[in-house]
């Protein structure tokens, strides 16, 4: 196959590729997602070095069970959801790390603090998702979850790109509202659509 021609194919088919030790085909993978994953992740957590160790270890990832996840159907998918692991964890270690200097001066378990705040966090965004009617909880899924465009949620549920505006708006204060005082992990979580 010419090198030209991987650049038109899906990534499902370069994931095939890559089952059978295609290097191309990573190649190809990593250069059409990577730049936007960047961004993202750069969003979240604004250090280009962690960024960058972030999308290694997605890729890298990726390349170890390339025979696995061949089957795969929704590639972006994938790559964002391992990237939002990546990027909670990170979060999570950094307040472990700052839990960990509170607990040199006072005393206190940091592994208890980040339990109590992880299940504190649990707790507030499913009572979020409660506070939803059950089609503003639908679009924001498909938005976060699921990388629909408004344009694509819209024309799956039958309704108008307008609509979709709406219910997002009226979620996104009712997210904000009952995230409020989890800070930067709250952020995450209303940008990822879900609590890892």
């Amino acid at each position: 196959m010419l090198n030209m021609g991987y650049s038109a194919l899906s990534d499902k088919e370069l994931m095939s590729l890559l089952a059978v030790d295609d290097a191309r085909a990573f190649e190809t993978l990593y250069q059409r997602h990577a730049g936007a994953m960047y961004a993202y992740a750069y969003r979240k957590v604004p250090v280009p070095a962690i960024v960058e160790d972030l999308l290694q270890e997605v890729f890298t990832n990726v390349y170890r069970r390339r025979a696995e996840l061949s089957h795969i159907e929704n590639i972006p998918s994938y790559l964002y959801n391992a990237l939002r692991n990546r990027i909670f964890n990170e979060l999570r270690n950094s307040l472990l790390h700052e839990r960990h200097h509170q607990q040199l001066s006072n005393g206190q378990s940091a592994d208890l603090h980040i339990n109590y705040d992880l299940r504190e966090l649990e707790k507030a965004f499913a009572a979020a998702l409660d506070k939803l009617t059950e089609r503003s909880r639908e679009i924001f899924l498909l938005s976060r979850r699921d990388h629909l465009t408004y344009k694509e949620i819209a024309e799956r549920l039958g309704i108008s790109v307008k609509a979709v505006e709406k219910h997002m708006s009226r979620t996104l204060g009712v997210m904000r509202e009952e995230l409020k005082d989890f800070g930067v992990l709250g952020a995450v979580v209303i940008a990822s659509g879900t609590l890892l």
